[in-house]
């Protein structure tokens, strides 16, 4: 409060307080009337005074009201000071207020707003972040947030299904074991027996496969040329394999890519063909002349690639007289390499050359070739007898002998043991043991 002034008047009359009359008409507020002593009026003032003021206006808490607008304390606390920081603070307020109805009317008045939406954003075909309205953005947060809503929602319900689970198992005395069958043990086991029967068959798996090291060193033996670009190429193909799996994967492309291959050298280089197919015959009369030995050698030029086999062929000898002698194979596999067959002649005339005609049929199932080959044989030169003798040192042996043309001839010698003597209607050996 104010300082008390000197109240001391000089050059006046003293007269008692009481003895003033109040003259200046009636105050209703203060329940003063016209013609009270002013003892009375001041006594209704200060009381007033006291009940608009209170008792000390030094314990007014100042320091909220100056914090508000940031202004500065006064040096007195009077109910003036405190007016005047009141209408500071309206001032102030009335300028946040204009500056908040400001931003808001711009606000309402952008279609966009520049916020980082963070994995709320949505992005164009470009990658480029989309602009949001104030209403969309507000739309978002609110789904996001009911979103979220739900789904802890489900979580709590989730969490109290799983603590009621729990506590049953809690307050369970006993639980049965599981039992199950499984591709190691079909039969149906409790869990702790299958368990065993699946780590014996995972150890066994082990010694038949190899270790993890085992494993690792045979992928480092893959082969380089799986590395190349004709490799890489191919489809399904791993270009770094990491484990067994990818590796047999690589293994059986690779397989059947050469398996490709090797068909198409097969079926362009090493196809069979009729002209690979070659026969080729000798013919000699066997010991009596009675049939035609014929052998189909490489020397003869008989090359009959593997896979082909005789399916039935014709074989006919014909002599000078047009006489014919046939022998069929009968899809019997006769005709082949380093065979023979012999051929009866019995009914042909021998006194000069004999034809040969072959007609062979080879086939390796889907392909059927068919060869036809001839030759001559040339007619016997004499025909043969042996005569064997024995007898003591000295003795001697004569032979008489005819030829065709009606000669006869004699023939004396002294065998020493045994003597064979070979001769023909030209010639005539003689040999001595």
């Amino acid at each position: 409060m104010k300082k008390l002034q000197n109240c001391e008047v000089e050059n006046c009359i003293p007269t008692p307080s009481s003895c003033v009359t109040w003259n200046g008409g009636s105050i209703e507020y203060l329940g003063i009337c016209d013609g009270d002593s002013l003892n009375t009026l001041l006594w209704e003032v200060i009381t007033k005074l006291e009940e608009i003021t209170g008792e000390d206006l030094s314990s007014f808490d100042i320091d909220s009201l100056i914090e508000v607008c940031n202004q500065k304390a006064p040096i007195e606390v009077s109910i003036l000071s405190i007016l005047n920081i009141l209408k500071n603070n309206d001032v102030c307020l009335k300028d946040y207020i204009l500056t908040l109805q400001d931003k808001i009317t711009e606000l309402s008045q952008s279609t966009s707003v520049n916020v980082n939406l963070k994995c709320l954003a949505d992005f164009d075909n470009l990658g480029n972040s989309l602009s949001v309205t104030r209403d969309q953005l507000d739309q978002l947060v609110i789904d996001t947030i009911c979103s979220h809503k739900n789904r802890i929602e489900t979580l709590e319900t989730n969490v109290t299904s799983l603590q009621s689970q729990i506590n049953e198992l809690e307050n369970t005395s006993s639980v049965e074991e599981l039992q199950f069958g499984t591709c190691v043990n079909p039969s149906v086991l409790p869990t702790s027996t299958q368990v065993i029967n699946i780590a014996d068959s995972l150890c066994e798996l082990k010694d038949e496969t190899g270790t993890g090291v085992e494993i690792v060193s045979a992928l480092s033996n893959t082969p380089s040329i799986f590395t190349t670009s004709e490799y890489l190429s191919l489809t399904g193909w791993i270009p770094s394999p990491s484990n067994l799996a990818d590796n047999y994967n690589n293994l059986l492309i690779a397989f059947n890519y050469i398996i490709g291959r090797v068909d198409g050298i097969e079926d362009n280089c090493c196809a069979p063909s009729c002209e690979k197919v070659k026969i080729g015959i000798s013919a000699v009369y066997n010991e009596d002349n009675t049939a035609v030995i014929i052998k189909f050698t490489a020397g003869a030029g008989t090359n009959i690639p593997s896979g082909f086999l005789d399916i039935g062929s014709t074989i006919v000898i014909t002599d000078i007289d047009g006489n014919t002698e046939t022998f069929l194979t009968s899809g019997v596999n006769l005709i082949a390499n380093n065979a023979e067959i012999e051929v009866l002649i019995t009914g042909l005339n021998l006194t000069n050359d004999l034809s040969i005609s072959i007609d062979a049929n080879m086939s390796n199932g889907t392909l059927t070739c068919s060869k036809c080959i001839g030759k001559i044989v040339k007619k016997a030169i004499c025909n043969f007898c042996t005569i064997c003798a024995s007898g003591a040192d000295g003795a001697s042996v004569v032979i008489i002998y005819e030829d065709n043309g009606g000669s006869i001839a004699y023939e004396s010698f002294n065998p020493t043991t045994t003597t064979s003597t070979t001769t023909s209607s030209t010639t005539t050996t003689t040999t001595a043991a």
